[in-house]
């Protein structure tokens, strides 16, 4: 393989880290009373990163978890996040985040329900430029054939 072609993992993973970094240069703007510890950030204990280190005004520490759509693998992942660190840090508040474009309302309902402690944060569009995200789905071109202006002498379509 090429070092310019990628799998679509890797870019998945590269568009999620430009993503996350266009939002942490800008999260004072986001969320005021929040600053960031690090990105990419090993878990004590682990050989798991967090996308995001935050502290807020309160001492809460918050472990972030960016993808574009929010699914059941993000979900998995800011848990198994959440858990080793608070493992880690028993006398200190640890929340979750999980941040994306789109949320899919089972993962909403699933935090909700259980009562996770998980925060969701819908990302602003303008932010999907960062990692070159298209705003909606690309709308496909037909394929329109061409036909002449005028047909020869006796004949027709």
């Amino acid at each position: 393989m090429e070092d310019d072609e990628w799998s679509p993992a890797e870019e998945a993973f590269a568009r999620e880290c430009k993503i996350r970094d266009a939002y942490a240069a800008r999260l004072r703007e986001f969320r005021p009373q929040e600053w960031l510890l690090k990105t990419e950030n090993t878990l004590a204990g682990s050989r798991v990163r967090a996308d995001m280190r935050t502290v807020d005004s309160a001492n809460r520490l918050r472990l972030w978890e960016f993808k574009v759509d929010v699914s059941y693998d993000g979900l998995g992942q800011i848990l198994t996040y959440v858990a080793l660190e608070r493992r880690a840090q028993l006398d200190r508040q640890v929340r979750g985040v999980l941040a994306g474009f789109t949320i899919q309302p089972e993962i909403q309902i699933a935090i909700e329900m259980l009562n996770l402690g998980i925060e969701i944060v819908e990302l602003p569009s303008l932010l999907r430029l960062a990692g070159g995200v298209p705003a909606k789905p690309p709308t496909p071109v037909p394929d329109i054939p061409l036909f002449p202006r005028s047909f020869p002498a006796g004949e027709s379509l």
